[in-house]
């Protein structure tokens, strides 16, 4: 918090919720200081530019401000036994009527010494007045009557000082008459109508006691005694000092002439009129004999630091009418007083430099330009929204409030919604533009159909997986963020790159500009992990999809759709590292659409069947087990699965169909067991997404207990790939079927990275070597033959039997039998089999 901040006379309470009102009324642009403590908006008050006007007080409809003065104090040093004395505001007597003397009375009872009415001391300042007005001549000159309008004079407005009549105010002449003339040596207090009375106080008076903190300090005392008088209640001109316009018309009659004469009273009276007194002055245009000017708008009857100031009410009126009847004789004039004992010295130190309205300089308008964009305000129309919410009459007063620090930019509602938005279109992960903030900028292109100036990409971080299997998540995510600003920063100009989730990117670049940003993404490398690379970076690879819009989208995501068609397409190909869109893809996703739709129908509608491919002794050419596989076949058409499946996989839907096989294999081997059929272990693929979850082992055991059927007829086949993303999940799953007693195989081995590393962490009990391991160039390589001979070693010293796939001829089952390998799957026995065809071959048992 700044330094003195909210501890001067007027001050922000817990009470505060930052509405920005108090800012909006207040005269002077920097006395409210924006505050954000805890996330919450709290308007403070800067006291060195606050006039103490009161208006904040009187507007603020939380109950946020209140203000200090010296009641308490003044009620202690009485309770003490100090000597004081009073001097009363005629307004006193106005506000409380016949109340005030008994008020009085009961002060008296608690040790106050004399009372004094302070409309003496506007007499005084009266007959010192008039004389100062004709010494000057009609310059031009404004009455000290009221604190807070000296104080915007010192504060805010050179030219406006130096108009001010050197004169104390009316209370304080009075103070000084009773010291000077009066030899009165009690301490003085001030009863008050005003919170800025305090900043007129000299050393003459003590206290500031204000009618409103007095009567809340009194509200449980009942007022029964005596009453008590105040001296010099014979004033006369004193009762017109607190009434607008009051001062004026005894000035005007005591000068007796035509002399121009202006009063103005409230805050949104006299401050605008000041800035307009200062233009006269400087272009040295016609002046007012005198300007009486009061903060409030019914002068000291409905101050500050009175129980009427948030509002007056009829009676009051009436009692202010009837108060500018009174002769404006004078009662001074015979008491031999020295002028020179009440003229003040004004602070010079005190100005401030900055109010509502004033200009600036070159320099600041540089500087406001650089809050103006901080604020995203980058637009002429931004710049002159001028709502007023942030409590300011334009935009330009909030920069300025920003600028001279006493604001911020989280007080604009317009920058908070901005901002917002600009949050919500940052990954917070990586650090640059996110998803919605690619939908959003190609929208944009879109309605304003430009879309066809660029070349729209897609692409990941392909090897990343193995950055977080080497390295761990935490330096994983590090060398994320590296590359996402990386690659960021190949997007100039009018591009886009934004992180469209996991590893994964969007954008779009001017076309001109593509051959460039492709070479730049397939030479990315990230620095974070140099000290644990020999110094090394390392390279990222990426795949690219790429779609050059020819003017048929209609929307962001139908563009998105074909990226990531496009993108699919590069990982089923494997062959290409950039790809570009084409519209058999877009026939090809709208097939998948279709396909993935008629899913869930198709499973009730059983039109997905188990076909079962056999596994053979490969010295006895005997079935010893089976591999179950799906089929769809949907209006006597067979939908190949190389199909089906990948789309299912994509939209998380092979779950379904996993299960559903092993339903049907379960179903299956329990009626040829009551056919009394020889049955062979059956083998059911699962796919990685099911090991997200830990429990899927319990759910693969409670299917095979529904059909009660012995579990050493069941075989999980895992892919390799299963491994890479979930292997925790993984190795505790095959832990767990061997628990249950259903055993496991991993399916393509050889076809990964981790091959090795699979063997070493789990427990399988089938090895299936991929078929590309028998293709003629293997088999006639010695080298090729002795890394496939170890590998079935290897698998056997672990007690694990093998199978090979893809055996077609008879020259490749001799190889891998010759190798040592156990059990032949393949075409050169047969093909998948349907569930009638299968049974045959069960009963048949051997192949000839």
């Amino acid at each position: 918090m700044k330094m003195g901040l909210n501890q001067g006379l007027i001050y922000t309470n817990d009470s505060c919720i930052g509405c920005n009102r108090c800012i909006a009324e207040c005269p002077v642009l920097g006395a409210n200081h924006c505050v954000v403590e805890n996330e919450r908006n709290r308007i403070y008050v800067d006291d060195d530019k606050c006039l103490h006007c009161g208006k904040c007080l009187s507007v603020c409809s939380h109950g946020a401000r209140e203000y200090r003065d010296d009641t308490l104090l003044f009620l202690e040093d009485l309770h003490r036994g100090e000597q004081i004395s009073v001097i009363v505001a005629p307004s006193f007597f106005v506000e409380y009527g016949k109340r005030a003397e008994v008020i009085l009375g009961y002060l008296r009872e608690q040790g106050v010494k004399a009372f004094y009415d302070a409309g003496f001391g506007a007499d005084i300042a009266a007959w010192a007045m008039t004389d100062m007005l004709r010494e000057r001549d009609g310059d031009g000159a404004i009455a000290p009557t009221c604190s807070a309008v000296v104080n915007y004079a010192q504060k805010c407005a050179k030219t406006i000082r130096n108009k001010l009549l050197p004169l104390q105010e009316p209370f304080m002449c009075l103070a000084i008459y009773l010291r000077k003339y009066e030899h009165v040596h009690d301490k003085l207090a001030y009863l008050s109508p005003c919170v800025a009375a305090k900043d007129s106080m000299q050393d003459e008076v003590q206290y500031n006691v204000t009618f409103r903190h007095l009567m809340e300090a009194l509200k449980s005392v009942t007022f029964t005694g005596q009453g008590a008088q105040v001296s010099f209640h014979e004033s006369k001109v004193g009762s017109l000092f607190a009434v607008p316009g009051g001062l004026s018309a005894y000035v005007r009659e005591a000068l007796s002439d035509d002399s121009v004469i202006v009063h103005k009273s409230g805050t949104d009276s006299v401050y605008p009129y000041f800035d307009r007194m200062e233009q006269r002055i400087v272009t040295n245009r016609e002046q007012p004999v005198m300007s009486e000017c009061l903060n409030c708008k019914t002068g000291c009857f409905s101050g500050s630091g009175t129980q009427n100031f948030r509002a007056v009410d009829d009676d009051l009126f009436f009692k202010l009418e009837h108060s500018k009847s009174v002769d404006a004789s004078m009662v001074v004039d015979e008491l031999s007083l020295k002028p020179d004992d009440f003229v003040r010295q004004y602070d010079t130190s005190a100005y401030k430099e900055r109010r509502h309205g004033q200009k600036i300089g070159s320099k600041d308008e540089v500087r406001l330009n650089e809050i103006f964009d901080a604020m995203y305000k980058t637009s002429y129309e931004d710049r002159h929204i001028d709502c007023q919410s942030c409590g300011y009459c334009s935009c330009k007063e909030m920069a300025i409030a920003i600028m001279e620090g006493y604001n911020c930019k989280e007080n604009c509602i317009h920058f908070v919604k901005d901002e917002n938005k600009r949050i919500s279109m940052i990954d917070a992960r990586c650090g640059i533009p996110n998803y919605h903030a690619f939908v959003e900028h190609t929208e944009e292109l879109l309605a304003q159909k430009r879309e066809q100036e660029f070349a729209f990409i897609y692409f990941n971080m392909s090897n990343f997986k193995f950055i977080n299997q080497k390295y761990g998540f935490k330096l994983g995510d590090k060398a994320l963020r590296e590359y996402s600003i990386s690659v960021n920063g190949i997007a100039q100009g009018e591009a886009l790159i934004a992180s469209v989730g996991s590893v994964n990117f969007a954008g779009y670049v001017v076309k001109e500009e593509l051959d460039e940003v492709l070479s730049g993404l397939m030479d990315q490398k990230v620095y974070t992990l140099t000290e644990l690379t020999t110094k090394e970076p390392v390279p990222i690879e990426a795949q690219i999809a790429v779609y050059l819009p020819n003017g048929t989208d209609t929307s962001a995501q139908m563009i998105f759709e074909k990226l990531t068609t496009t993108f699919s397409e590069i990982h089923r190909l494997g062959n290409s590292s950039i790809l570009y869109y084409d519209e058999e893809l877009q026939k090809k996703r709208q097939r998948e659409e279709m396909l993935i739709n008629a899913v869930m129908p198709a499973l009730r509608d059983k039109e997905f069947q188990v076909f079962y491919q056999p596994k053979v002794d490969m010295r006895s050419r005997k079935i010893i087990g089976a591999e179950a596989l799906i089929r769809w076949i949907r209006q006597d058409e067979l939908i190949p699965p190389m199909e089906f499946i990948p789309a299912c996989e994509n939209a998380g839907l092979v779950q379904y169909l996993d299960f559903y096989v092993l339903e049907s294999v379960c179903q299956h081997i329990c009626e040829w067991l009551e056919k009394g059929i020889r049955v062979v272990p059956v083998s059911v693929n699962f796919s990685k997404q099911h090991f997200v979850e830990k429990d899927v082992a319990d759910q693969i055991d409670a299917v095979v207990r529904k059909w009660n059927i012995p579990k050493e007829y069941i075989e999980i086949e895992f892919t390799e790939t299963a491994y890479i993303n979930e292997s925790q999940n993984l190795i505790e799953s095959i832990d767990k079927l061997h628990e249950y007693g259903i055993a496991s195989s991993m399916d393509d081995f050889g076809t990964g990275y981790s091959s090795l590393s699979m063997l070493q962490n789990m427990s399988f009990d089938t090895l299936k070597l991929d078929k590309s391991f028998i293709d003629n160039r293997k088999m006639e390589n010695e080298r090729s033959r002795t890394v496939i001979q170890n590998i079935i070693h290897m698998a056997k010293d672990l007690n694990m039997s093998i199978v090979s796939e893809g055996i077609e001829t008879e020259s490749e089952l001799v190889f891998m039998r010759d190798l040592d390998c156990d059990i032949a799957q393949g075409y050169l026995f047969d093909r998948p089999l349907n569930h009638d065809e299968f049974e045959k071959r069960l009963v048949r048992v051997y192949y000839k």
